[in-house]
């Protein structure tokens, strides 16, 4: 066959009918039809009986050949694209001349009309992808295009994610802090309640029991992987009513251990067990205003036999102008208001030596304690004997019988002496039925649980006691336990009138002793350290229960 005798028709032909050359000089065929340039010659694998495709031996060839040639390089001055383009070599692509159609076209076309017409799909042709120089700048803003695109990717992920999986949410760093600092709450609330020990053990068991439980309810709602947003709204928000609920619990701890520590003074003649052994506290009242480190006389002067076995109270008032002894100074004799000029320890020392007691502790207060006091647990509710108006304020009326008061009322109720026929004897019974309400007051659980920390607050700098925080917090804890109905009894000493030489004034009306109200007295107080019940009999005399 004459190498003119091929034609185009014939290559393809040839191709795709799969048929391998039997001679090497059937190869020359291609060298006639692509000679400028010459492409590389196949090499069919005769072994194998594979042949070749003479299309893709040569788009190889063009494809070595255009790698091989200069690309055009971009300048800063000329806009590049940011899509893909086909830069043509300057050395145009090979064309083979039909002589006989007299057109000139590519191989290519040629060759994908041919396959057209033979209903062949034709090839897809990959164009060549130059190298792309870029300025600093354009890479800078390059850099923040496709940050932007992750952005908006991520976003637009994000939101058919939630879509997908029903409104459903994922830990976030919010919830990670919130965690931390419920988790920081609760750790305190827990360590300042262990170290107050004020709550009975079936009350804490229980509210720790319930703070527990929410804790896991709400860390597993915070913590846990697609979780429903109305079920991780509701434990956000309850997690952050507890963490201000342990805030407001461990500054109400911390305030009452100062408090306690503040106020309390030593003392060597404490009871072993304060919500089991009976014991005697004396209330000194001092006649001034201001903070509790003022001096005064002694005005309102109260021994408290207290037996918590029984629930037995027992208020023994002393007059201020009764005659007493001081031990501290030789047993010179004085009024008792006038003790309060040299310290409670001489007060205390005149009365154990008055009434042969031991007292263990001591209160002490003031005109500023005793209204802040009554004002903190919400007035009190006092019965009077008289309708009178006091001398410290004309403009109020005390009415006979039951009266609400606020503190300054109580006070200017419990100081009042002039209104009445028998002028301090009915102060002390008025200052009574004051200390009295009071006590009701405070022991209330509604005030122990909710009003303790206003108290204790309201009165830092106008108290001093000799109880100490440990058993202050014993009492209370005692009493939300055991929540006892206190059966309150008042008694005064009685005397006669006289004017005696006192250590500190000279002559002066004296308040004398009268041995059978004193002998009385001490037959009370020992009745309740004792244990033995008492009771009241027509008259509103104080007894003691007869023993079967």
């Amino acid at each position: 066959m004459a190498n003119n005798d091929w034609d185009l028709d014939d290559l393809l032909d040839f191709h795709y009918d799969r048929e391998v050359p039997d001679n090497n000089n059937d190869f020359e065929i291609f060298d006639e039809l692509a000679k400028k340039p010459e492409p590389p010659k196949p090499q069919a694998d005769r072994a194998s009986g594979r042949s070749y495709d003479a299309y893709d031996e040569y788009r190889r060839y063009e494809e070595l050949r255009h790698k091989s040639e200069e690309r055009p390089r971009y300048s800063d001055a000329q806009e590049r694209p940011h899509e893909r383009r086909r830069v043509e070599s300057e050395t145009p692509r090979h064309r083979f001349i039909d002589e006989d159609e007299g057109t000139s076209d590519s191989f290519f076309a040629q060759y994908d009309r041919q396959n057209s017409r033979a209903g062949r799909r034709a090839p897809v042709e990959e164009p060549d992808e130059p190298p792309m120089f870029h300025t600093p700048k354009e890479i800078d803003a390059l850099k923040e295009a496709s940050k932007e695109a992750y952005e908006r990717y991520r976003s637009n992920y994000v939101k058919g994610k939630k879509k997908r999986e029903g409104g459903k949410m994922r830990v976030t760093k919010f919830d990670r802090v919130l965690t931390f600092i419920y988790i920081i709450a609760f750790g305190a609330f827990a360590l300042s309640m262990t170290v107050m020990n004020v709550l009975p053990f079936g009350m804490g068991l229980l509210l720790f029991g319930v703070l527990i439980l929410l804790s896991l309810v709400i860390l597993v709602q915070t913590r846990k992987k697609n979780i429903k947003k109305w079920g991780k709204n509701l434990a956000t928000l309850l997690a952050v009513v507890l963490i201000v609920f342990y805030g407001v619990g461990t500054a109400y701890a911390l305030g009452t251990l100062s408090f306690l520590s503040d106020t309390s003074v030593d003392n060597e003649k404490a009871v072993g067990n304060i919500t089991k052994d009976p014991f005697i506290f004396m209330i000194t009242g001092i006649d001034v205003d201001g903070t509790i480190d003022e001096q005064g006389r002694s005005d309102v002067n109260m021994v408290v036999a207290v037996n918590p076995n029984t629930q037995q109270i027992l208020m023994t008032s002393i007059p201020r102008d009764y005659e007493i002894y001081m031990p501290d100074y030789e047993n010179a004799m004085d009024k008792l208001t006038h003790t309060g000029f040299y310290g409670v320890p001489t007060t205390i020392g005149a009365e154990e030596q008055l009434l042969d007691i031991t007292i263990n502790y001591y209160v002490k207060v003031n005109f500023t304690t005793v209204e802040r006091f009554i004002d903190a647990v919400g007035g009190v509710d006092v019965e009077s004997d008289y309708e009178f108006n006091p001398v410290k304020m004309k403009d109020w009326t005390v009415q006979e019988g039951m009266n609400h008061m606020n503190g300054k009322q109580a006070l200017a109720f419990a100081r009042e002496r002039k209104a009445f026929p028998d002028g301090d004897r009915q102060r002390i019974k008025n200052q009574q039925a004051v200390f009295e309400a009071l006590i009701r007051k405070a022991t209330s659980s509604r005030t122990v649980i909710l009003d303790y920390n206003k108290v204790l607050t309201s009165l830092h700098d106008y108290f001093e006691m000799s109880f100490s925080s440990r058993e202050i917090r014993k009492l209370v804890k005692f009493q939300l336990a055991k929540d006892p109905d206190w059966h309150i009894y008042k008694n005064t000493i009685t005397g006669g009138d006289g004017s005696l030489p006192t250590y500190s004034a000279g002559y002066a009306y004296v308040m004398t002793q009268d041995a059978e109200s004193i002998e009385n007295a001490k037959t009370l107080i020992n009745a309740v350290m004792e244990g033995r019940m008492l009771q009241k009999d027509d008259e509103g005399n104080v007894t003691v229960v007869p023993e079967e």
